[in-house]
């Protein structure tokens, strides 16, 4: 995959409002690349700085794993956890 397809992935990012989030194989729909959640996860690694990647999580709610303080952000702009920690995606996906 291109830097291109990098470059897509941080614009639509930009995009998801606060209090909201998208999923990973979410933003690889919205992209038309169905088949690459993988790839946008590897986006977000490299995401640079000042880009709300915080607010891109797993399809189950869950987070990244080594983003440390992504629950603390996202509980910040009011995005609701369940019992076992996964983001309430019901109520918080953002509908693009």
């Amino acid at each position: 995959m291109d830097n291109g397809f990098f470059t897509k992935v941080y614009q639509l990012v930009e995009k998801i409002p606060k209090g909201q989030v998208a999923t990973y194989s979410q933003i690889a729909r919205i992209l038309e690349h169905p088949h690459n959640a993988r790839v946008v996860g590897w986006a977000m690694n490299k995401a640079p700085q000042g880009l709300p990647c915080h607010r891109v999580v797993k399809k189950s709610g869950e987070l990244a794993p080594n983003f440390l303080n992504q629950r603390t952000l996202l509980e910040q702009e009011g995005v609701v956890f369940d019992k076992k920690g996964r983001v309430v995606l019901t109520s918080c996906n953002w509908n693009f």
